[in-house]
């Protein structure tokens, strides 16, 4: 996945984030948001991700930085969305489709997930919207460009 980065966090920033979320952020998020600060997705077919239950793919858009554009921002999604979310979930990105990638970090169900809030599956209804798609971050292949 190719993504032109909104610019490299901090420890401090990154701990910081972590204190306003209420959440540890897993290594390898971490590592990301320190080499690429999060960032727009390049449209070039890198950006698609498969959804293993519905066998859907989505098209990811951005991955949201701390301290960015409020239509990017990690926090500003996240306070957004409180309460409709999973307790330590954290919103980490959106697709082009009115979807949202996130992540759960603390419990049983720690991976990688994709909210299908639009509907835009067929599949998804108000019992079902929400579809596992790894383990951890490192399932995206991320290459940063200029």
């Amino acid at each position: 996945m190719n993504i032109q980065c909104f610019g490299p966090l901090s420890e401090d920033a990154i701990c910081k984030l972590e204190s306003a979320l209420g959440v540890t952020l897993p290594g390898n998020y971490r590592e990301f948001l320190k080499e690429t600060g999060g960032g727009v997705v390049k449209h070039d077919g890198s950006n698609k991700v498969l959804i293993p239950a519905i066998n859907q793919t989505i098209a990811v858009d951005v991955f949201f930085g701390y301290g960015v554009s409020k239509n990017s921002d990690i926090l500003y999604w996240n306070n957004m969305y409180k309460g409709e979310i999973f307790d330590n979930a954290v919103l980490i990105g959106f697709d082009a489709r009115q979807g949202y990638l996130f992540l759960i970090a603390e419990d049983d169900n720690i991976g990688v997930y994709y909210w299908d809030d639009g509907y835009t599956f067929e599949e998804s209804d108000d019992e079902q919207n929400v579809y596992f798609l790894g383990k951890d971050f490192s399932m995206f292949d991320i290459r940063k460009f200029p």
